[in-house]
Order: C-alpha cells, then sequence, then structure tokens
C-alpha cells in the first residue's frame, strides 16, 4: 500500500512538473515572440551609424524622430504613425492628424511604445542617449548629416532602410528634371541671392550659406550668392553664421530671402516679432534688396528642409520670387 501511495505521489509531482515546464515554456516564447526584434527570416541588416539593425522587410509601422526623416518619409509616400514635436510647420500642416512624440532629443518613450511600430527612424545626434532604450521598442536605425546640403544622401538611405531604394532614385530624378528646367531660365550673369534667417531675443541674423539646403538647390540652378555666404563645403560645417545687426549690410543681395523658425510655440512666436521688428529698422531699410522691393518670406526650409518634399516648397519660391527678378 505504501509503495502504491509512493508511486501515486512520484507521478503526480512529475505530473505537476511537466505542467509548470510547459508553462514557463509558453512564457518565454510569448516573451521572445513579444521582443523588439524582428525573426532574421523577416528582416534584412541595414549598417548605420550606431551599428546593425535588422529591419522589417516590409516596415508598415514607422516613426520618424526627426523632421528630416518625417520629410523624407512622406517624400516616398510613407506616412509615419508618430512623430517628433519640432517639424517645419510646412510638415506639421501635412500630418495633422499624427501623434506628436516630444522634441527630437527628448522623446517621451512611453508614448513612443503605445504606438507599436515596428521601425524607428531618427537622427544620431538625438539618439545618442536613448539609442538602446529605443531599440527594446522596436527596430532603430540612425542616419547623420554634416550640413543640409547633404539631403540626398540620408534620403537615399531612408529609402534603403524602407526598400524603397528604387522609388527614391526616382524621387531624386523628378527633382533633377525640375531643376533642369528651371536652370535654362535663370539669367545671365545671375542675380545675388541671400538667405537670412532672424532670431530672438539676440536680434542677431543668420546668413546661410552655399552648404545649406536652400544653398544647394541655388548652387544647382546656377544662381549666384552675395560674398558674405559664398562659402561652405558639403561635408563641413557650419552651414550658416550669425553676424550683430552693425554687420547687417552683409546680408544685402540682388534679393533677399527672409526667414526665422522656433522649434516650440513661444521661440516661433517670439522670432515672428523678431522679423517684424527688423522690417522697421533704419539700417535694414538701407539695404538694396529693401529699397528695390525684392525681400521675400519664405519658410525655415530654405534652411534645412531636408526632403524631396521641401526641395519642391524651394523651387516653387524659386518660380515665384527669383525668376521673375532674374529676368
Amino acid at each position: 500500500m505504501q509503495k502504491i501511495h509512493r508511486c501515486l505521489r512520484f507521478f503526480g509531482l512529475t505530473f505537476l512538473a511537466v505542467l509548470l515546464f510547459s508553462a514557463c515554456a509558453n512564457k518565454v516564447s510569448q516573451t521572445l515572440t513579444n521582443t523588439a526584434d524582428p525573426l532574421p527570416s523577416q528582416c534584412r541588416i541595414v549598417k548605420h551609424l550606431m551599428g546593425e539593425t535588422c529591419v522589417p522587410l516590409q516596415p508598415n509601422r514607422v516613426v520618424a524622430l526627426d523632421h528630416s526623416a518625417a520629410g523624407n518619409l512622406l517624400s516616398l509616400g510613407v506616412t509615419p504613425i508618430g512623430v517628433a514635436s519640432n517639424l517645419l510647420p510646412e510638415l506639421a500642416e501635412l500630418i495633422p492628424d499624427v501623434p506628436r512624440l516630444g522634441q527630437s532629443g527628448q522623446i517621451n518613450l512611453e508614448a513612443l511604445a503605445v504606438l507599436q511600430p515596428d521601425l524607428i527612424i531618427g537622427a544620431h545626434w538625438d539618439m545618442k542617449d536613448t539609442y538602446d532604450k529605443l531599440s527594446a521598442i522596436a527596430p532603430t536605425v540612425a542616419f547623420d548629416m554634416q550640413t543640409t546640403a547633404d539631403w540626398q544622401r540620408p534620403f537615399r538611405f531612408h529609402g534603403q532602410v524602407l526598400g524603397l531604394e528604387t522609388q527614391a532614385e526616382a524621387v531624386l530624378e523628378q527633382y533633377q528634371r525640375r531643376v533642369e528646367e528651371l536652370s535654362a531660365q535663370v539669367s545671365a550673369p545671375p542675380i545675388q541671392v541671400s538667405l537670412v534667417r532672424v532670431t530672438a531675443p539676440s536680434g542677431e541674423l543668420g546668413l546661410y550659406l552655399k552648404n545649406c539646403f536652400g544653398g544647394s538647390i541655388l548652387a544647382d540652378l546656377g544662381f549666384a550668392r552675395p560674398p558674405s555666404q559664398n562659402e561652405g563645403t558639403l561635408d563641413q560645417p557650419p552651414f550658416a553664421k550669425w553676424i550683430s545687426r552693425e554687420a547687417m549690410p552683409q546680408a544685402d543681395g540682388d534679393v533677399i530671402l527672409l526667414f526665422a523658425f522656433g522649434a516650440t510655440p513661444e521661440i516661433a512666436a517670439s522670432d515672428k516679432a523678431e522679423l517684424e521688428r527688423l522690417k522697421t529698422d533704419p539700417l535694414w531699410q538701407s539695404l538694396k534688396a529693401m529699397q528695390q522691393n525684392q525681400v521675400y518670406s519664405v519658410g525655415h526650409y530654405w534652411g534645412a528642409g531636408n526632403s524631396p518634399l521641401a526641395a519642391d516648397w524651394v523651387l516653387d519660391d524659386v518660380e515665384q520670387y527669383l525668376l521673375q527678378a532674374s529676368g
């Protein structure tokens, strides 16, 4: 009888152990399934500044943690499911219902995780301290850009990450065709175009150089730049320099394109007020471009649009303001 009890006890304990092992195995399986890393058969390796990432073959829940990434996604026909808050206003208007996740360098990780992305794209300078935490949420890739004139390289990279290399090349070819059409209308000798950004509260003016986003497009078109801005190389910052009010004549040109930008609504309002104040400054009013009514307000995309979509906006401004001035 004791043997029978011992046998029953043994089989009971064995059965319980099997149940516990099965439960633990299922738990581990669920944990592995829910991890941010897809299975090797479902992804491909992408090398980037922060390492190597196995990116889903067809990502469809992409988060953009930088306005350049957001613009590039939209240029490729991909709408992100979440974006950084500090977008260019023109970009923000295109995706009003997409959740904002905080400033590029201060992303709300909890809000990001709720979106359940399958891919995160951001600038490496914003993700140095959070890359591991972002990668725990979803596969994360980082891009770099030395100057904003270098915008086509990260665009091609984003096309590669999304598996849309062919589409990316087609978009750039479309840009090149439009540049060729407009450059044929640029006068000889070309007019000098000045790119000026207003900032508050310092009141300094930013002169944007040849190696800024808009500067690279002006170069593609064959426009000239004022001597104070006719400098800068593609892969070496800075792409802008700052001058005081006393040096304001350096901002002059045949045409001045004037813009402001604020990463937050408060900064944007302050910069806009400074821009209006500048227009009443006697020294500003003495500039040749002002006296000839050749000063035009444009968007900050001229300085840092960084996408084919923004390049189209620049070319629209060229048609509206610069071709008539050079004609």
